[in-house]
């Protein structure tokens, strides 16, 4: 399962909703602030005994702090219909002070006001900790006009607003295990306000209509006199597909995106372009890379293949071209690119797939798929690649995504080198790639003592790489991919 947020904009509230609304924050922001202010005269003694035997701290350890007697004053701002939440979430708070302040003793205490907060300042959201329909927030579905409202409950029972008229004027029905048709009461304690949002929300609230264990907590947010729910939603994965093809999709300068996909030996299947239509509306291009991160998804699933992407968050790939003093980029800048990858990051899961890989880009676009022939020599012009030393000649774009689509099999086939030498007593090995360096006595195996050096390694390993100061991923996928072999790829040099 991976957890995701979705914002949905509560659509033109009229006055007296709004009015709520403004009344429930400024209760929840006092209630917080003053929570805030009894822990602060007692935070040594919180700290001392709500820490754990492994001296960790938990939210709902935090929470139980307050107790029957504060829990009663609390009362006095009104906040009965989200009191549990305000309690998780003030323990939220202090768990976060109290692991920020373990590596840095200096960390200021969580700020927080002794006054009466006003509307005219920022104001905390309204945490709700639960997804229901009897209390908290939950969703409501009009099928007849594909609309959703939010149902919020943000009043006490002292505050609750009379109805006149006892009806509904549109057939709403809960998003719940036991879909049923939303009443309207005499006295409520609750809003319903309509929701507006994009396509690619619409998505996922489609889904929690089938599927309504989705739905989980949730924040009520002021921005700029307007509010908005952010949803917090657990999203189901489809049945495990068992990957045995690669699917490489790197940038292009022709295209957005290129992507080349091959069998298990390397062997080619197919490839080509996407694109992704630019636009200056922030909203649109979001529906633009979801559009197209879609259809990566989808081919991927068609061929079962394991998604190998560009790591651009290191070195970059060198893709962009100089000729005659004018430098010509890329379709998709970095950002795009590494924008598309958290995407896929969540949705390849979704769909049964793993996680995309994201390997270095640093050759790709230089090398020889062919004779491996790796120099920018290879690079003749903007988009076409002739190499220096076999003579292939073939597109920039195809290029690259054919080199991201074999890396991980060529990455698979190199075997682990040990340099060795040899003496009358036995034989020094290394490798410095992970610090190894060893003696194997001569009437020794030295597999018996590679295994046991590799054992003590992974034993004490982040202590092992930072003394050496290695690239820890790298020691540790290394170790990782010999005892997968079952040390079968080493190569004596």
């Amino acid at each position: 399962m991976g957890l995701r947020t979705i914002h949905l904009k509560l659509h033109k509230p009229g006055a007296a909703k709004r009015n709520i609304i403004n009344k429930a924050f400024l209760n929840y922001n006092n209630a917080y602030n003053y929570l805030l202010g009894k822990a602060y005269s007692e935070i040594d003694i919180i700290e001392e005994r709500c820490r754990s035997k492994k001296g960790t701290y938990s939210t709902l350890g935090l929470s139980k702090w307050i107790d029957s007697d504060l829990s009663a004053e609390i009362n006095r701002f009104d906040i009965q219909p989200f009191k549990d939440s305000l309690k998780l979430d003030f323990g939220m708070t202090l768990a976060s002070y109290f692991v920020q302040k373990k590596n840095n003793p200096q960390m200021p205490y969580p700020g927080f006001k002794s006054e009466p907060v006003t509307l005219g300042e920022k104001l905390r959201p309204i945490y709700f900790c639960r997804y229901d329909t009897k209390r908290c927030f939950c969703l409501l579905h009009d099928a007849v006009n594909q609309k959703f409202f939010a149902k919020l409950f943000l009043m006490n029972t002292r505050n609750g607003k009379d109805r006149c008229s006892h009806e509904f004027n549109r057939e709403l029905n809960y998003i719940s295990k036991k879909p049923e048709k939303a009443k309207a009461l005499k006295k409520e304690t609750f809003i319903i306000v309509p929701l507006s949002f994009g396509k690619w929300q619409l998505d996922f609230l489609m889904q929690a209509v089938e599927k309504p264990e989705m739905l989980r907590t949730a924040r009520l947010i002021n921005k700029n006199n307007e509010y908005y729910l952010s949803l917090s939603i657990d999203l189901p994965e489809d049945d495990k597909i068992e990957t045995n093809t690669f699917l490489g999709v790197s940038r292009g300068m022709e295209s957005a995106v290129n992507y080349t996909a091959v069998d298990g030996q390397g062997h080619l299947l197919l490839n080509g372009t996407f694109d992704c239509r630019n636009s200056e509306n922030q909203s649109e291009c979001k529906k633009e890379m979801h559009k197209l991160a879609s259809e990566i998804v989808n081919l991927a699933v068609k061929n079962k293949s394991m998604v190998v992407l560009q790591n651009l968050t290191g070195k970059g790939d060198k893709l962009s071209w100089t000729d005659e003093g004018k430098t010509v980029k890329p379709v998709f800048g970095c950002k795009q690119y590494n924008d598309l990858a958290r995407i896929l990051d969540y949705k390849l899961p979704q769909k049964g797939l793993p996680p995309p890989a994201k390997v270095s880009s640093v050759d790709i676009f230089h090398s020889c798929s062919v004779c491996g022939s790796n120099t920018k020599k290879n690079r003749f012009s903007k988009t076409l690649f002739i190499c220096t030393t076999c003579g292939l000649s073939s597109s920039l774009d195809s290029l690259g995504s054919l080199n991201l689509s074999t890396k991980l099999i060529r990455y698979k086939n190199t075997p682990f080198k040990l340099k060795a030498r040899r003496t009358m007593e036995g034989m020094y090995l290394q490798n410095e790639l992970i610090g190894l360096d060893f003696f194997v006595p001569r009437y020794q195996n030295p597999l018996d003592i590679l295994k046991e050096k590799i054992q003590e390694i992974s034993d004490s390993f982040e202590e092992y790489a930072g003394e050496r100061k290695l690239n820890s991923k790298e020691v540790r996928s290394i170790i990782e991919k010999l005892k997968r072999n079952n040390f079968a790829n080493i190569e004596i040099v």
